[in-house]
């Protein structure tokens, strides 16, 4: 197993807020070689939340950051929307605005020769919408 290095804040903006989305920003990065993991997908991410004992909790956006706006020069770094549902996701709820939320946040894939790559982290994130 290779170990990745996952590092993750909040994406949230007052300026422009998604409505039904928290949003998160993570990078992703070899452990040993220090260069950005760019190329993964929605599938390569997990989440694990207390929210999670309550309701549905998705990620229903990702989009990887390109270095100085390049955009084939991914950077490693995504932008997560996670979002909350009831009923199997039938149907959509706010988050409370101003309230906080821990996430742990954990990257897996396997490379071509089927060697897995993992790594997490943990982040609180506080709603700054709706």
């Amino acid at each position: 197993m290779a170990r990745l290095i996952i590092e993750a804040v909040s994406g949230e903006s007052k300026f422009s807020d998604i409505m039904f989305h928290l949003e998160l920003f993570v990078s992703v990065s070899d452990a040993k070689t220090g260069i950005p993991v760019s190329g993964l997908r929605p599938e390569h991410f997990r989440l694990s939340s207390p929210v999670g004992k309550l309701f549905d909790m998705t990620i229903s956006s990702q989009t990887e950051a390109a270095w100085d706006g390049v955009q084939n020069d991914g950077a490693g770094c995504y932008s997560l929307g996670v979002s909350i549902s009831k009923d199997g996701g039938k149907q959509k709820l706010e988050w409370i605005e101003g309230e906080f939320y821990p996430f742990g946040i954990q990257v897996r894939f396997t490379d071509d020769q089927n060697e897995l790559y993992m790594g997490q982290t943990v982040v609180r994130v506080q709603s700054l919408g709706k």
